[in-house]
């Protein structure tokens, strides 16, 4: 096709190797923060600032995205598809060829 930029497989290395390291870089950033929010727990929540059930809320969003990292880290199952049953899968291991040294 001669409309807009073609790939090249430099420009597909690069996307790859900038996706995983992004992704790898939010994974890191929801863990902490999750660590941090969990310590706190309702308590820590409230004194911030927020109502008892705004904090609770707090809480679960953070236990959403928790769930997320425990996938990509693999500590957490996935759901199987067609009949499969659930399983673990170490995403961070297996993206970590795409980061080049990074």
């Amino acid at each position: 096709m001669a409309v807009g930029t073609q790939m090249t497989e430099a420009q597909v290395n690069a996307q790859l190797t900038g996706l995983a390291l992004q992704l790898r870089s939010v994974m890191e950033q929801i863990d902490n923060f999750s660590t941090q929010v969990s310590n706190a727990g309702t308590a820590g929540m409230e004194a911030a600032g927020f109502s008892p059930t705004d904090a609770a809320a707090v809480l679960s969003f953070m236990g959403y995205m928790s769930t997320i990292t425990g996938v990509y880290y693999g500590k957490v199952q996935q759901g199987g598809t067609g009949g499969t049953g659930a399983s673990t899968f170490d995403f961070d291991n297996q993206l970590s060829a795409l980061w080049g040294g990074q």
